[in-house]
């Protein structure tokens, strides 16, 4: 095999040996509150009081039963934070407006909103996003570009729909 031939094949299959890019946890920021570990005092501040309601995860790190510990959400009109007073709240979902008002954050280094477009968050994350299908939302045509949280097995995924960011979503495993 000649040199030419090697390097050819060397690019060819370059995307999979490149590193997966994940995120730290710790400088993720949602609507300029800390993504993870959010105290309920910030919320409240942030969005107001709202009830606290009840958790029935079958599993993963937010499941009562496996874990041993109560889980709630605080659920608002964009955003939906889980978690407790113990371990502090995690931004479980957001939706993100087409005015761009909810903003995703890392670091100083990237900012996401309900106006960035696919190709713009797949650029950074430099992979694209692939087709999902969603229970109850079978008339949308939604794709989903999803990563993990830098050493843990949690992560997370952006939903796009006709080529815009519309939603940010907390997973754990299960």
């Amino acid at each position: 095999m000649t040199w030419v031939n090697f390097t050819f094949i060397f690019y060819l299959l370059f995307p999979y040996f490149q590193d997966v890019k994940t995120l730290d946890v710790e400088y993720v920021f949602i609507d300029g509150l800390a993504f993870h570990q959010q105290g309920i005092k910030s919320i409240f501040e942030k969005y107001g009081p709202t009830q606290r309601s009840d958790t029935d995860y079958e599993c993963g790190f937010h499941s009562n039963e496996e874990q041993g510990k109560t889980y709630y959400e605080l659920i608002y009109p964009s955003i939906t934070w889980i978690g407790n007073a113990e371990e502090g709240y995690i931004a479980e979902l957001v939706l993100f407006d087409p005015e761009g008002e909810i903003k995703w954050t890392y670091y100083q280094e990237v900012e996401f909103s309900g106006k960035s477009s696919q190709n713009e968050v797949e650029h950074y994350f430099g992979k694209l996003a692939e087709p999902i299908q969603i229970y109850g939302r079978d008339d949308e045509n939604l794709f989903s570009l999803g990563g993990r949280f830098t050493d843990a097995d949690d992560g997370f995924f952006f939903l796009f729909k006709e080529g815009k960011l519309i939603e940010f979503h907390y997973w754990s495993p299960c």
